[in-house]
């Protein structure tokens, strides 16, 4: 196996584990305990609890998904070569969700990770620096989102 092949493949295990948690039959972790992924979280609070901000200051567990999606969007529109649509800012924007919109979001980024996923099972033997760089920088802007979505849930 090539060190690429080592690093994407560690590389994968992290990225899974960030947002579907430890996978069944695995007794350890790396990083999150058992169940504690993105999709779970998605999965554990509804829309009011999603739209909930502890402070005038801080942003809802909504908004910190849905700037992970923006983040997970705007990777596979640079992959692919096209434009990235709207901007870090703004995808601060949305803080409140109704369930309609709340579900379209867990449907959303679902999908968006999906993608990212089958991008990075198929990555080039010697992606560019740029591309190696975007997929380095996933990983820990995922965990630290996850982590901050965790935190909120805990005053959800």
């Amino acid at each position: 196996m090539t060190d690429l092949g080592y690093f994407q493949k560690s590389f994968l295990t992290l990225f899974r584990e960030c947002f579907e948690a430890i996978p069944p039959g695995q007794d350890y972790t790396w990083f999150v305990q058992g169940r504690e992924g993105v999709f779970d979280a998605l999965d554990s609070v509804d829309a009011a609890q999603a739209s909930r901000k502890p402070s005038a200051e801080c942003s809802s567990i909504g908004a910190h998904l849905n700037h992970l999606l923006f983040a997970l969007e705007s990777m596979i529109a640079q992959i692919h070569g096209q434009e990235v649509q709207g901007t870090w800012e703004s995808s601060w924007a949305k803080q409140e969700f109704s369930e309609n919109e709340w579900e379209t979001l867990r449907h959303d980024l679902r999908m968006a990770y999906e993608k990212v996923l089958a991008w990075l099972n198929t990555l080039p033997e010697a992606p560019g620096e740029l591309e190696m760089t975007g997929v380095m920088a996933i990983l820990p802007h995922s965990a630290y989102h996850l982590g901050a979505v965790r935190q909120l849930m805990k005053l959800a």
